[in-house]
């Protein structure tokens, strides 16, 4: 039987000394990386032998030293700085995309409504010129003041088609023209009324609106003296108004139904409000946002 016990602390790791096990061995795992003394002493009874003492040095293991860590924490950081740089770029690419399809989507469809305005409907020209054609012989004078407004008329396109807005005065002066040729054919088939308030009159409009969707009502509806068509044009809400009483013919001639369709698309530019057309069972309404 050996008379010694033998005892042993690694310094830095154990807080109290540690008996050697029956194989006379000590051992330790997961021991961080750094310096180490062991220390081991023997005793007999009351007598304790001196301490010896074996300096340890351990190498820590790659990745956990401290370059490795710091390595590590920049290449994630740059990671994540590319990753949001990326997605930065591709939503700006993205965006400055979006708005170059909004702009050509607006280009697209000015051209379509100022192409809508150049050909004003041919049937009211020919129309017109056949009204006139009567006038002269008939009435002189009448048919006078029907060409001077059949020529302001198309003034007013040549100088208001490559303007954006017009006011609400300008444009509603310029439909009474267009009322009074229409009710030269007409007579009785057709009322119109207007009743806007001055304070709407300095707001704005886009140039032959009024115009278009009267247009658009005598296309679609029959017209006679047994059933006049009435439109009323007001301004309610800060939209203008224009409201007839529905009766439709069976077949519209020259009818493409782009004519609202590009009204409703150009205002969707100019304004948050949108153009709305509302059809009931005895009127159909068209709601103009107005532009201050």
């Amino acid at each position: 039987v050996n008379p010694y016990h033998f005892s042993y602390k690694l310094d830095g790791f154990d807080t109290n000394w540690q008996e050697l096990n029956e194989g006379n061995s000590a051992k330790y795992s997961n021991l961080a990386g750094g310096d180490y003394t062991f220390y081991l002493k023997a005793t007999n009874g009351n007598s304790v032998s001196k301490t010896s003492s074996l300096k340890i040095h351990i190498d820590t293991i790659f990745y956990k030293k401290a370059w490795f860590l710091t390595a590590l924490v920049m290449s994630i950081l740059a990671l994540i700085y590319t990753f949001f740089r990326y997605r930065t770029l591709q939503t700006s690419k993205i965006h400055s995309m979006q708005l170059q399809t909004s702009a050509l989507e607006k280009d697209k469809t000015e051209i379509q409504y100022l192409n809508l305005i150049n050909h004003l409907n041919p049937h009211f020209l020919f129309n017109s010129l056949t009204s006139l054609n009567s006038l002269i012989t008939i009435n002189p004078k009448q048919a006078s003041t029907f060409l001077e407004k059949l020529s302001l008329i198309y003034r007013y396109i040549l100088q208001n088609k490559e303007k954006e807005l017009v006011t609400l005065d300008h444009e509603l002066k310029f439909v009474q023209h267009y009322i009074d040729l229409q009710k030269s054919r007409f007579r009785e088939g057709i009322e119109v009324n207007i009743s806007v308030a001055k304070e709407h009159l300095n707001k704005n409009i886009v140039p032959v609106t009024i115009q278009n969707l009267i247009e658009n009502t005598i296309k679609h509806n029959i017209i006679d003296r047994e059933s006049a068509l009435c439109v009323n044009i007001f301004v309610e809400n800060d939209f203008l108004i224009v409201q007839n009483n529905l009766q439709k013919k069976q077949f519209v001639e020259t009818s493409n139904k782009h004519g609202l369709e590009s009204l409703k698309n150009l205002y969707k530019y100019l304004s948050p409000k949108p153009l709305e057309a509302i059809e009931s069972k005895d009127t159909f309404t068209v709601k103009v946002p107005l532009i201050i």
